[in-house]
């Protein structure tokens, strides 16, 4: 049983009501929606200037919460607001850093080996194919990411990176079912906003960085430097490990390298510690060769393109960081499935074309996904895509281009326009891409475009990937890209035999 005595909490001052002066204490939360009796209500300062986390005071307290803790600016404003005068509030100074004692006070169990993944493009397949690498060796451990949470225990998330009382939630939770393995997608959201603060990393590995999210960061240098900060949140012991491939990677290199970090380089240059070579054998099989510590290691993968073969590299690294011996987790590549929604192979229609879906939605990702995809065309490309509302406007003109750039022929659709006008979306892109054809229904689309492909076509639909639902302003459509592909090569069939 645990005493808000015992967490040693720096208080100023308490206000409202206390029931009891040392509670015992069952949790801690910073959303009111996960608010359980017994539970600490800790509320941060919000986004904006005009709110506070304290304005969720009264439904806390009235979920169980035993008692919320803030600063003076936060009860000010839940005073204004009108909270419950019997409600407890602990004020301190610095909220954050008492939400991170108490985090590490009350889920103090956590797997030993924790890898975190941060960049535009790669993080999903890294933490994927190191799992697979760590359960090939009949280990036990826990995922965190785009996917939601894998492993030993299976939830949904709502952010790539959740919030950090969740995250030390899950990870004890992992710990107590025999995980000693941890890898966790980290996004610029999350550095930014501190949710894997007090997360102790043994390996930390960067992508790449590319278009994407500057609705919220507003310029490149800016969404960097967000990703770059999170050197100053790791452990010195911590291992580095770098795309040096790309630009960013080179320059987050030299900040780790300054900061005197261990770091590992990985990519096809020559300047990279860990040298790769990819060759396409067939459309679903890849030759990967690793020059590592003067020894070449070769093995095929099912996992196609160059950008699929660094994702590997890293989670290869990671696994060695974690223990693995290099030589022998080399022998599962082989093995290894690709990600779901990463350029996964749907099926084959009657006519011979070859269906994916993958969940490219930046400029880079399109177009590494496409470089791909046009070496592997005998016939033409068939791309299928759109752009997310409400998110970076300033991608979808350029992403349009690059489509226009190697594509026989591209369908525009919808993608999840939110709030936004569907077919201004559509509208952005098609300015880059004036040849495509517009259809609104992202199914109808699906189908036309897969009726619509011969022999030796491949058509690619993009930017959903695994996602299981169609956003329309506050409605969440049932939707599945890889389904309705499915259903579209089926219907195919019993037309060819009807």
């Amino acid at each position: 049983m645990i005493r808000l005595s015992t967490l040693n909490i720096k208080e100023i001052e308490r206000k409202g009501h206390w029931k009891y002066n040392d509670p015992e204490i069952t949790g801690v939360e910073t959303s009111s929606l996960r608010i359980e009796k017994g539970y600490i209500f800790v509320a941060k300062h919000s986004k904006t200037k005009t709110s506070h986390g304290a304005i969720f005071s009264n439904q806390a307290f009235k979920k169980g919460a035993s008692l919320i803790i803030t600063d003076l600016e936060g009860y000010e404003y839940a005073v204004t607001k009108g909270f419950n005068s019997d409600i407890p509030f602990l004020l301190v100074e610095n909220v954050e850093l008492t939400l991170d004692n108490i985090l590490e006070n009350i889920y103090p169990d956590k797997p030993k080996f924790i890898m975190g993944v941060t960049g535009t493009n790669g993080k999903t397949s890294v933490v994927n194919f190191s799992q697979q690498l760590i359960e090939q060796k009949n280990k036990s451990c826990v995922t965190i990411g785009t996917l939601g949470v894998d492993g030993v225990l299976s939830l949904r998330t709502e952010n790539t990176t959740p919030d950090q009382t969740f995250i030390f939630r899950i990870l004890q939770m992992a710990k107590s079912k025999g995980a000693n393995y941890a890898l966790l997608e980290v996004s610029s959201h999350s550095i930014v906003q501190r949710r894997i603060n007090g997360v102790v990393f043994k390996v930390f590995c960067f992508t790449n960085l590319s278009q994407d999210h500057l609705d919220y960061h507003n310029d490149m240098e800016t969404y960097f430097q967000s990703k770059l900060s999170v050197l100053d949140t790791l452990s010195s012991n911590t291992k580095i490990i770098v795309n040096i491939d790309d630009k960013y990677g080179e320059l987050f290199y030299e900040k780790a390298k300054s900061l005197g970090f261990q770091i590992e380089t990985i990519g096809f240059s020559e300047k990279a510690n860990v040298k790769l070579r990819a060759h396409q054998d067939t459309s679903d099989i890849q030759s990967v060769e690793i020059i590592k510590d003067g020894l070449l290691h070769r093995f095929k993968t099912l996992l196609i393109g160059k950008f699929q073969a660094i994702n590997l590299g890293m989670a290869l690294l990671t696994c060695e960081t974690f223990g693995f011996e290099f030589a022998e987790i080399v022998n599962y590549c082989n093995l290894l499935k690709p990600v779901p929604g990463r350029l996964e192979f749907v099926g084959k229609t009657k006519t011979g074309a070859s269906i994916y879906i993958d969940f490219a939605h930046t400029p880079d990702g399109l177009k590494h996904l496409l470089q791909t995809l046009r070496t592997l065309t005998k016939g033409d490309l068939i791309l299928v895509f759109g752009a997310g509302g409400e998110r970076d406007k300033d991608k979808r003109k350029p992403m349009g281009t690059i489509a226009h750039k190697y594509c026989d022929l591209i369908y525009v659709t919808d993608d999840n326009p939110r709030h936004e006008h569907a077919a201004g979306i559509r509208k952005q892109i098609i300015k880059g891409c004036p040849g495509a054809i517009e259809i609104a229904d992202r199914s109808e689309a699906i189908t036309i475009a897969i009726n619509k492909a011969n022999y030796d076509d491949i058509v690619v639909i993009a930017g959903k990937g695994h996602e299981q639902v169609q956003v329309v302003k506050n409605n969440y459509f049932p939707f599945s890209d890889f389904e309705q592909a499915s259903t579209a090569i089926a219907l195919m069939d019993q037309i060819t035999h009807g």
